[in-house]
């Protein structure tokens, strides 16, 4: 049987018992895991908050250790690092460290795993190793940490376009006033109880007139049954695709009536046939959200991305 061995990330030539250093930990399988990107805000869960308060308790107990800038983002984290010399320090100090903080927040990964409250990835919270950069002037220690506060507004910039780049059906539906409606993957349509979690700005209901369009990805099973019922109640629709909007030929009886009649409308930021991005997904999902002026919602998975989008917009920042 063929062996596999992990190659480490480390510079031979430096010595790392000592120095300042920006390091980033990735969330094991790229999974985002601590939270959600809410405009240019990172808002983490219940297991990010974890995360935070462990990153930050670490000098306590180390107090060679300080830390600088420093960012939770939902599937890795980066922090500027700084290790005084002393006489105690180890050869390896800075893998000392980052082990001894993998090995808290795995452990409150591992409680909340086992209470059902955080999504399952596996044994593991993190991947096995980390990046590190030895910051040797004040040029690049001030670069590190602008990189960082920008990381959250960097998250989708520059590589997506907006929601609305691609349509098809009729524009003016995004006139309307708008009923969002999500729920999570992994849940069964027929368990479907949806029940309202925000109303509009001015605090009072919004009338479910006809003129009202419901909106939504429409991509876990429960969205998906929403979708089938408010087709055959014939309101009018805002389809919000993560993939692009799906071509003519793949479209059901219904979703083609809905379209000719004018009270169905795709949009979407990637054009059709596009590969389904987290990145893209929750960006989706962030546009419904905001967009809505009542939010109704099927099953949501505790501290999942979708519970901390809804989390962000529904708190003051």
């Amino acid at each position: 049987m063929q062996a596999y061995f992990h190659k480490s990330l480390r510079n031979k030539n430096i010595n790392y018992r000592h120095g300042r250093y920006f390091v980033t930990m990735q969330v094991a399988h790229n999974m985002s895991l601590l939270g959600a990107i809410v405009g240019e805000r990172s808002v983490l869960n219940e297991l990010g908050k974890g995360v935070e308060a462990a990153l930050v308790d670490l000098p306590q107990k180390y107090p060679e250790l300080k830390l600088g800038e420093y960012v939770i983002m939902p599937n890795h984290v980066h922090m500027i690092l700084t290790i005084q010399l002393q006489a105690t320090n180890k050869e390896n100090h800075l893998g000392f460290l980052v082990g001894r903080f993998k090995g808290t927040t795995a452990y409150i990964y591992g409680k909340l795993k086992q209470a059902g409250t955080v999504p399952a990835i596996g044994e593991h919270l993190w991947q096995r190793d980390y990046w590190d950069d030895l910051i040797s002037s004040e040029e690049e220690f001030r670069n590190f940490e602008k990189y960082i506060r920008l990381n959250p507004r960097n998250w989708t910039r520059d590589r997506w376009g907006a929601v609305t780049t691609y349509m098809l059906g009729d524009e003016r539906l995004l006139d309307l006033p708008k009923c969002a409606f999500v729920a999570s993957q992994g849940f069964s349509a027929a368990t479907l109880n949806p029940r309202r979690i925000k109303l509009s700005e001015r605090g009072t209901s919004v009338p479910h007139s006809p003129e009202m369009a419901v909106i939504s990805t429409f991509t876990s099973a429960q969205e998906r049954e929403v979708l089938r019922i408010v087709l055959a109640r014939g309101r009018n629709i805002i389809h919000v695709c993560p993939q692009g909007i799906p071509r003519r030929e793949a479209l059901s009886a219904t979703q083609i009536q809905a379209l000719e009649e004018k009270r169905l409308l795709f949009i979407s930021p990637q054009e059709t046939g596009s590969r389904l991005n987290k990145k893209v997904a929750t960006r989706c999902n962030e546009y419904v959200l905001r967009h809505a002026e009542e939010i109704w919602a099927g099953d949501i998975t505790a501290n999942g991305t979708l519970a901390s989008l809804i989390d962000g917009l529904t708190q003051a920042p």
